[in-house]
């Protein structure tokens, strides 16, 4: 039994390790982006910049993914259901002269129920969410604006995962 406990901790390690690298790379090529890691073993995603942690985000569940090595993942975009006007995004101004335009704020950038999609194919969403057969994680709701916020598409997920999908 003990064989198999320490096997098991050793390809933890061994993933913590690449990803650890993967992350210097990313700190080298480029030091002002924010990336995330997704870390199953321990049930967590950081957001980072710089090598710096940002915000911790507990995984409150997620669906079986057969992901058996530690690889990146690549941030497309972010849907924010129910959107008002969806072509509008980031044209809060338009001709507007106040400094502060506190009704664009409220109906652009992300919400507590948006989803943000990351290739190969996979999905973080918040609770209560559906999302098909995407493999997905579920974050609260105040998580999912936290890293809907913070990411551009281009960023990077390092992505961990359990010892048991290495067997």
């Amino acid at each position: 039994m003990e064989t198999h406990v320490f096997g098991q901790n050793r390809i933890v390690l061994q993933n913590y390790r690449e990803a650890l690298v993967r992350e210097l790379d990313q700190v080298k090529t480029s030091p002002d982006d924010f990336y995330l890691i997704i870390d199953l073993p321990s049930k967590q995603i950081h957001l980072k910049s710089q090598g710096n942690m940002l915000r911790m985000c507990p995984i409150l569940n997620m669906s079986p993914i057969e992901e058996r090595h530690t690889q990146n993942y690549n941030f497309i975009n972010r849907i924010d259901p129910i959107s008002v006007e969806p072509g509008n995004a980031n044209l809060r101004f338009r001709g507007r002269l106040f400094p502060l335009d506190f009704s664009g704020r409220l109906i652009e950038g992300p919400r507590h129920h948006s989803r943000l999609y990351f290739a190969p194919h996979f999905v973080i969403r918040a609770d209560g969410i559906s999302t098909g057969t995407t493999p997905h994680i579920t974050l609260s709701p105040l998580d999912i604006k936290a890293l809907g916020s913070a990411l551009r598409p281009g960023n990077i997920a390092i992505f961990i995962p359990h010892a048991e999908a290495n067997h």
